[in-house]
């Protein structure tokens, strides 16, 4: 079994089930860990107008599998898990030689108008 396997099957193991939206493509659910960032200066609590909804400045890290390419997603996918919508702010890959092992990116919470916040 190569890493990029043995990774997969950890984050089965210790992530949640999220999917991808990008326009009108639903990815079929898989496996990732989504956690939050703890960044220095914690004193931004205001919320952010988007098109798509109020978004928190609290941003969460991305660890998914090698066969759910994040760079091939445009910059308006969200991704959906356990309730929550997120939005990439940053996308990566970690590789070994050409072997893509995960992806890799941060992302930020889109809070919905019926949300309570």
């Amino acid at each position: 079994m190569n890493r990029a396997y043995k990774i997969k099957y950890g984050l089965e193991k210790t992530g949640e089930k999220i999917f991808f939206k990008d326009g009108n493509w639903i990815s079929p659910p898989f496996f990732a860990v989504i956690q939050p960032r703890w960044k220095n200066n914690k004193s931004d609590f205001e919320l952010k107008e988007t098109e798509i909804g109020r978004v928190s400045t609290d941003y969460y890290t991305y660890i998914g599998p090698f066969d759910h390419n994040i760079l091939a997603l445009s910059d308006s996918a969200v991704v959906y898990a356990d309730g929550n919508k997120y939005l990439f702010r940053k996308r990566d890959s970690v590789k070994t030689g050409n072997q893509i092992l995960y992806y890799t990116g941060v992302l930020r919470k889109v809070w919905e108008e019926n949300d309570a916040s």
